[in-house]
């Protein structure tokens, strides 16, 4: 009995090698950290299609065939994406380092024994790209790190630039490399992403992280606000807070929406290091992927300085660490 649950075991993690080392370049979903047994619903968890047509078309990326939604099929789903293994169709290619097959429990010397740069500023670079945010090299971050490269799943840092400009005409275009990026405290992710994306329609740096927190409440009283933009108009906001579970299609609807109109939006957010975040988002990329200002992001200059893809980043849409996942927003309308 244990020869064959061993030998079951080794056929297993054959086939994720093998799964994982066709995928080349391809691109993988977040790795899912939940606990349910639905690849739908961790699909949608993680801001993914979780319809069946999608289900079989991510199927047919991962080796897959012939997919009928069976329970053996679904499982293999969702070890490959537990394992943050499963690849994603949709998304853009991406550059990986080699993968480290030595026995160095350290970041820093694993990356210098496959030829990488492994200096702390790098690591942080390296770690926000694989969705590790606020990096400070704990031995949590490292290790997660580590797993990656060793499954040579650790993507490499691109240009941190936009891949094509905002909408043309719109108040995100005009005052992006106007208005100044900061930096968020432990927990005012949301209260600095609103204060910077105010920030961006007026085209001042009017706001810091602290106006928008008021009585010890992030972004409390933002719901109906009204702010004077910097074309002459006036916009209101519609705040849908932390609690709002909402869905996936709502809040794509409204981030498309805002984007339309070339204005940006404040959004919720999840990845593998961070079940909970907010990030601003100001445009598409040419690729069709959604451009973040990540308030988690080292760095400082201009919010044009700091935008980047959301794939990239590692983020989906959805806040993940609720029974269900939440959808909230805050954007602006013109009144």
């Amino acid at each position: 009995m244990l020869k064959r649950f061993a030998a079951l075991a080794a056929a297993l993690c054959l086939t994720l090698t093998a799964l994982t080392a066709s995928a080349g370049a391809a691109a993988y979903f977040p790795r899912y950290a939940g606990g349910s047994g639905s690849i739908a619903v961790a699909l949608e968890t993680l801001g993914a299609d979780p319809s069946y047509a999608n289900r079989a078309r991510i199927a047919a990326a991962n080796g897959i065939s012939g997919y009928r939604g069976t329970a053996g099929q679904n499982s293999r789903m969702l070890e490959l994406l537990r394992a943050g293994a499963l690849i994603d169709p949709d998304a853009p290619d991406r550059s990986y380092f080699p993968a480290y097959t030595g026995g160095s429990p350290s970041i820093a010397a694993a990356l210098s024994a496959v030829g990488a740069e492994s200096g702390f500023s790098y690591r942080a670079e390296i770690a926000a790209a694989n969705g590790v945010t606020a990096y400070r090299g704990t031995a949590a971050q490292n290790t997660a790190l580590l797993e990656l490269l060793r499954r040579g799943a650790l993507v490499k840092p691109g240009p941190s630039g936009p891949a094509a400009p905002a909408p043309s005409g719109g108040l995100t275009a005009a005052n992006l490399g106007r208005v100044s990026f900061f930096r968020q405290d432990k927990n005012t992710c949301k209260a600095t992403s609103a204060a910077m994306a105010v920030n961006l329609l007026m085209g001042a740096g009017r706001y810091a992280t602290r106006d928008m927190i008021y009585t010890g409440v992030l972004c409390r009283n933002m719901d109906g606000e009204r702010y004077a933009g910097s074309d002459g108009n006036t916009y209101q906001v519609t705040y849908k807070t932390d609690g709002y579970v909402g869905s996936l299609s709502e809040l794509k609807g409204a981030v498309d929406a805002a984007l339309s109109g070339g204005l940006p939006i404040v959004a919720a957010v999840n990845s593998a290091a961070s079940p909970h975040h907010w990030v601003v988002i100001v445009g598409r990329d040419s690729r069709g992927d959604y451009l973040i200002v990540d308030p988690a992001r080292s760095g400082s200059g201009t919010m044009a300085d700091q935008v980047r893809s959301m794939t990239s980043a590692g983020y989906a849409f959805g806040l993940a660490d609720y029974a269900q996942p939440h959808y909230g927003y805050i954007s602006f309308q013109r009144r």
